[in-house]
């Protein structure tokens, strides 16, 4: 294990409480997955939306609160791309302790509910370079002159109040 990372984490209290999630997804599965962490996580996030679909931002961003997951607000939105912003304590935490933090499962989540929820051929991208002060920038680009294929099968889900 990195001890530099480990350090870093421990080291900050107020970034402790994240070390069991921080471990999982910035050691863990980087070190399982590879060169190949974007693109797994990112279809993680588009698969486990589908087991989660929500019915429009506000459930959107409920649920990422909700999930741990970070404060997800939205930016803008037109008929060819939603602008995301992913912060908080656990995000900023992350970043803090690891520049090369991957936020390509939220990234996913974001472009198959974006789907789910607008019927249009979705995709998602997350930009290192964006990251500022905590924050990651999550662009969703649709493609409003494709439909996109519906899933039967979504089971019902509702929100905690």
């Amino acid at each position: 294990m990195d001890n530099n990372l480990y350090n870093k984490i421990m080291g900050n209290t107020s970034t402790s409480s994240y070390w069991g999630q921080e471990f999982l997804r910035d050691v863990l599965l980087t070190d399982l997955l590879g060169s190949d962490t974007h693109s797994i996580l990112y279809w993680a996030g588009k698969k486990m939306a589908r087991k989660f679909p929500l019915k429009d931002a506000l459930d959107t961003t409920k649920f990422f609160k909700q999930s741990g997951l970070g404060e997800l607000s939205l930016i803008s939105e037109n008929k060819h791309e939603i602008k995301w912003n992913l912060s908080g304590e656990i995000v900023a935490s992350r970043i803090e302790a690891n520049p090369d933090a991957d936020f390509m499962f939220e990234a996913g989540f974001l472009s198959q509910i974006a789907q789910q929820q607008l019927g249009v051929i979705a995709e998602a991208e997350m930009n290192p370079k964006e990251e500022k002060n905590g924050n990651v920038l999550i662009r969703v680009h649709m493609d409003p002159k494709h439909a996109a294929p519906m899933y039967d099968d979504l089971p019902e889900f509702k929100l905690r109040k």
